[in-house]
């Protein structure tokens, strides 16, 4: 029976750094450059083969190993040199004025634009203003199929009441760190606590699952979707309670429609919220404050 082999921790440090060493290529995009160049430095030592092989005939040298030392050399020539000003003894470059106040406060707004700076005004014309809250409740019908009371407080009190705690949302009395094994298998614990909360936290569960019996659908938003999202947020308001709003959107959960309001809806101009701010690239930055009710 063939012996196993077990890899030194040197050798396991060795592999793990090449690892490094080519995650890093790719990161900057230096492995698809070094294969072109490989490949053209590769064909031009084909075209050399004969004089190359003279060489090593009648000067004793290797022809081969000549070949390689040229490559490795044109590799090396091929990858640029990223060091730092400091180190090439050149001054770096003064820190603006507004870097300095990104430095001593954090506040990186004043890079940002708002949605109204960053639009055009045709597009602006047309866009859903909110607030960033949702003033509404569960859709109707979906409220008289369930049977869930008619407001928050009716709901929470029709169950039970008590004070609520992220800690205990269920009100078992220990918090939920301590409760392990308390989910199915393959269930998330924060899943498992919010189908507990149909009736008396609809928000809570509609974040996390669609009504009882109706399928979720993953991927792309249809046009008709995004035309009910834009309906409701222009009726309620949204930026806040999710799942209450994602009543309207049968097949959507409340972090599907957080989800699709940061990526695509603030983005494309169809909503403006004063809580987000729009880079350079265009993408959706939330600088309102940090809130824990969904």
């Amino acid at each position: 029976m063939a012996r196993k082999t077990v890899a030194s921790d040197y050798e396991k440090e060795r592999l793990e750094n090449i690892k490094q060493n080519q995650e890093m290529l790719l990161s900057l995009d230096l492995v698809p450059q070094v294969r072109r160049q490989r490949k053209i430095t590769t064909e031009s030592d084909q075209k050399e083969n004969t004089s190359d092989n003279e060489w090593s005939a009648t000067e004793g040298g290797g022809g081969s190993r000549a070949r390689k030392i040229k490559r490795r050399a044109t590799i090396h020539a091929l990858i640029p040199s990223r060091r730092s000003k400091r180190l090439r003894g050149e001054s770096a470059e003064p820190t603006t004025a507004a870097e300095e106040r990104v430095v001593e406060t954090g506040d990186v707004s004043e890079f940002l634009a708002t949605g109204d700076a960053f639009f055009a005004k045709e597009a602006l014309a047309s866009a859903v203003r909110v607030t960033g809250h949702y003033s509404g409740w569960v859709e109707v019908g979906v409220m008289e199929r369930l049977g869930i009371q008619g407001n928050a407080t009716d709901a929470w009190e029709s169950e039970g009441g008590g004070k609520f705690s992220f800690k205990d949302p269920l009100g078992t009395g220990k918090p939920l760190r301590k409760q392990r094994g308390m989910a199915p298998t393959g269930q998330s614990v924060a899943r498992y606590v919010a189908s507990k909360l149909l009736k008396k936290n609809p928000n809570a569960y509609f974040y996390r699952h669609t009504e009882p019996g109706v399928e979720q659908w993953t991927g792309d938003w249809t046009n008709e979707e995004r035309d009910v999202f834009l309906r409701i947020a222009r009726e309620f308001g949204c930026g806040d309670k999710w799942g209450l709003f994602s009543t309207y959107l049968p097949h959507r959960v409340g972090y599907q429609c957080s989800n699709y309001y940061r990526q695509y809806v603030i983005p494309a101009g169809w909503v403006v919220d004063d809580n987000y701010r729009i880079d350079s690239s265009g993408h959706a930055v939330y600088v309102g404050a940090h809130k824990r009710n969904g």
